[in-house]
């Protein structure tokens, strides 16, 4: 019987698989530091990594390994697509440890003061100032994978901007 990991990826050839090692050698960090900032925990960040990787490869079509980091990021910002949407498909139906179970603000407050005024900014706002800033991505970008308006993208970024510039300031 395979494990629920197995039944999500398709067979490899073996050199397929090197390929697709290849690729999750040179960006596993990245996704697993981005999915750390929108969970609420180290092992929902683990398994919110796995399902990026996986929906990247599972909609790539038949182009093994066409799987980018751009591609990744996308497939990462698409999970949190429902927090823009009312009506877009929940990630709910998703098993529940692969669900967004979003950071509200960790706590306890570290020494690293930039990184908790960045916990603390909405999972909207974050996920767009973190794919915005740390990532490069454009609003036009952001806007397509969420299905957003560019001016609607470009206004969150702002507000974050302005939030984590107000809660740095000193008292």
């Amino acid at each position: 019987m395979a494990t629920h990991s197995q039944a999500l990826v398709r067979p490899l050839t073996e050199s397929t698989e090197h390929a697709c090692q290849a690729v999750y050698e040179q960006q596993r960090r990245r996704i697993h530091a981005l999915c750390q900032w929108m969970a609420s925990d180290l092992v929902h960040a683990r398994h919110l990594a796995f399902a990026v990787f996986v929906e990247a490869w599972r909609h790539s079509g038949d182009e093994f390994p066409a799987v980018s980091g751009d591609r990744l990021a996308e497939r990462f910002a698409i999970r949190f697509r429902s927090l823009f949407h009312d009506n877009a498909v929940s990630d709910a139906a998703a098993p529940s440890h692969l669900g967004p179970r979003l950071v509200t603000q960790r706590k306890p407050p570290s020494a690293e003061p930039v990184r908790d005024a960045v916990s603390a900014l909405p999972s909207g706002h974050r996920l767009l100032y973190l794919l915005h800033e740390r990532e490069g991505y454009s609003p036009a970008t952001l806007a397509a994978w969420l299905d957003l308006e560019p001016a609607q993208c470009a206004r969150m970024i702002h507000e974050a901007r302005a939030q984590l510039r107000q809660s740095l300031l000193p008292a």
